[in-house]
């Protein structure tokens, strides 16, 4: 589960609740009836159709899998540059998003859907796919889990294609609206969360932590290979780090660099809420490479890159 890498730093990646046929200790899901099936090909239909006209979509082909049925979905962004004096000025498609049955031809990156009442919560906007997919472990279960079909492998670019995907693919409109709280979060561990953007680079999340909650609490979960930052917005609790415990309050940030303790402590009597931003991707840093000498070569490929070019890129252009 590549989402997994999202490692909240607080602990606020969600652990799905488990579904019914878990709970009743049945071999697995029930097969889609054809009614449910039909009913799933309209709902990605809506979505297929609404990314055409997004201006974040990808040049990308991937799978949706619910119970044993599959979908491919292939883009071909369309973007058209215009010259505004000495700026540019851009237009974003409508895009080729072809929405197919069966699984992609070529092997590449799929999403799998835990059932039919998952993605039923995403059309209706109750949970969005990125809160689903966020994980603490691997071993969590999921309502969106990300994997690869048989001979392939993602690598950190395909992620972050995933991401954004993920992000904007299962969403609808401009601007894009994500309802956060109590009724649209997920339990975490002593907290409540909902996605708000994920990219590679950085993901938002909206974070609720109740009266004598403590977020963070599992050390394997207290520091992390990446920068963290808390946006406190209501309430206020105690951040035990590495320099001892501090106050947090309404008004108040506190940027947490990577390897650097960071459990939360809401010993207040109202709920403590507010933004969690996570810089980089833990994935990326498990192995070696660390977040300040990524920034670096990151500097590096800024300073190569070539931001005027004359014409973008189109979908299936190399």
């Amino acid at each position: 589960m590549r989402v997994a890498s999202l490692a909240l730093a607080m602990g606020m990646m969600s652990v799905w609740a488990a579904p019914a046929w878990a709970e009743q200790g049945k071999e697995g899901p029930m097969p889609l009836t054809e009614a449910e099936y039909s009913e799933a090909q309209a709902i990605l239909a809506d979505f297929a159709e609404d990314y055409s006209r997004d201006h974040m979509a990808l040049n990308t082909t991937f799978g949706i899998k619910l119970d044993e049925r599959f979908w491919t979905v292939s883009v071909k962004r369309k973007e058209t540059a215009s010259a505004r004096g000495r700026l540019t000025d851009h237009s974003f498609g409508p895009h080729d998003v072809l929405l197919t049955p069966g699984e992609p031809a070529k092997p590449t990156w799929y999403f799998e859907i835990a059932d039919m009442n998952v993605l039923r919560l995403i059309a209706s906007g109750k949970v969005n796919a990125g809160t689903a997919a966020m994980q603490s472990f691997g071993s969590d279960e999921v309502g969106v889990e990300t994997r690869d079909m048989t001979g392939f492998k993602s690598t950190s670019g395909d992620e972050a294609d995933l991401y954004l995907v993920l992000s904007h693919f299962f969403t609808k409109g401009k601007p894009e609206v994500t309802r956060f709280g109590g009724d649209t979060s997920l339990e975490t561990h002593g907290a409540m969360a909902t996605a708000l953007n994920t990219m590679k680079g950085f993901r938002v999340a909206f974070f609720s932590i109740p009266p004598q909650g403590h977020a963070n609490a599992d050390p394997r979960l207290s520091f992390g290979q990446m920068p963290n930052q808390f946006i406190v917005t209501s309430g206020k609790g105690t951040l035990f780090t590495d320099d001892g415990p501090m106050v947090l309050e309404k008004g108040m940030s506190a940027f947490v660099p990577q390897f650097v303790k960071h459990e939360m402590v809401n010993d207040g009597d109202e709920p403590m809420e507010g933004v969690l931003v996570l810089y980089g991707d833990n994935s990326d840093f498990a192995f070696g490479t660390s977040y300040p000498a990524y920034l670096q070569d990151l500097n590096e490929w800024h300073r190569q890159y070539e931001f005027g070019k004359p014409e973008p890129k189109q979908g299936g252009e190399k």
